[in-house]
């Protein structure tokens, strides 16, 4: 990124995928909503005057409420179709940042292959101690929207939790913000400082305390694993890790096994706990993959 640019540019390029992707979210969600408003709408049989229900506006806003409220039910295929809509235009621009940089494949440092299941191990570990976590402080009785989210989440198939929550979404967000917010970042400043700055803004935009705490403590790994391997790829992965095992772990309940026994909560987060640092002391010896000419240091 070039350091003259005016302090409008350098806040577009940090904040513009934000604002195309909930834009793109802004669009789905509408279209959505309209075309749902008008099936619901003929599935009431209102469909022979339509003109005469328009002018009956008590009647219009109480369906279009109804409607609202039965579209909450496919709150996860949209998002799952929004992610879908905007993992191109993410790699599109990606790819121009690349363009802009002169960056070529060699610029990179080549992580060898047999390194990145290190990525899964250290993301699932991580879940599963977060979880324990929440569930053991008991953080979901402080904040009613994330028991609300989650019921939401976890409402629709299995298979549609594992393809939305499971890929799309993740992959989606990884684009966002460590494939374009924290690499721009780290263009302008330290590696810490972006991925603070990062990592906050992931967490603010999952809306309630508890997913803030949680979003913010795996964006700071998500940077870091970027940071360590030099692509994306990186993070895609810990993110996608992360969110099967918490689909994965809530439909099969393993949460509720853990917390049957004092002593399965114990080791499962103690055994976790400690995989996920001794992983994460292994990967600080790596050196940084990222280019000297992308590092602001």
């Amino acid at each position: 990124m070039e350091q003259n640019q005016s302090y409008g540019k350098r806040m577009w390029s940090i904040w513009g995928p934000l604002v195309i992707k909930y834009g793109i979210a802004c669009i789905v969600s509408m279209m959505g909503m309209f075309i749902f408003t008008g099936v619901y709408i003929m599935e009431q049989g209102q469909t022979g005057d339509v003109m005469s229900l328009m002018e009956q506006t008590g009647d219009m806003t109480k369906l279009t409420m109804e409607a609202a409220e039965r579209l909450l039910d496919y709150a996860v295929p949209l998002e799952g179709i929004t992610a879908a809509v905007t993992i191109p235009v993410m790699l599109f621009l990606i790819y121009r940042d690349k363009r802009k940089n002169y960056e070529k494949k060699d610029d990179f440092q080549r992580v060898s292959f047999w390194k990145y299941p290190a990525i899964v191990v250290i993301f699932a570990a991580l879940c599963l101690t977060l979880n324990n976590f929440i569930l053991l402080v008991n953080l979901s009785s402080y904040s009613d929207a994330y028991e609300e989210t989650v019921e939401i989440l976890y409402k629709p198939s299995f298979a549609v939790q594992i393809i939305c929550l499971g890929i799309l979404m993740p992959v989606c967000e990884e684009l966002t913000y460590r494939g374009l917010t924290y690499r721009r970042l780290r263009t302008q400043t330290k590696f810490l400082h972006a991925a603070i700055y990062s990592s906050v803004i992931f967490g603010i935009t999952h809306g309630n305390l508890v997913q803030m705490l949680y979003a913010f403590a795996m964006g700071m790994l998500l940077s870091y694993v970027y940071e360590k391997y030099g692509s994306v790829t990186a993070p895609i992965l810990g993110h996608v890790t992360a969110n099967i095992i918490s689909v994965v772990g809530t439909q099969f309940q393993w949460f509720d096994w853990i917390f049957k026994d004092v002593m399965h909560v114990g080791a499962v987060t103690v055994i976790c706990a400690a995989i996920a640092a001794t992983i994460y002391v292994w990967m600080q010896k790596m050196e940084s993959a990222f280019p000297e000419m992308l590092q602001k240091c």
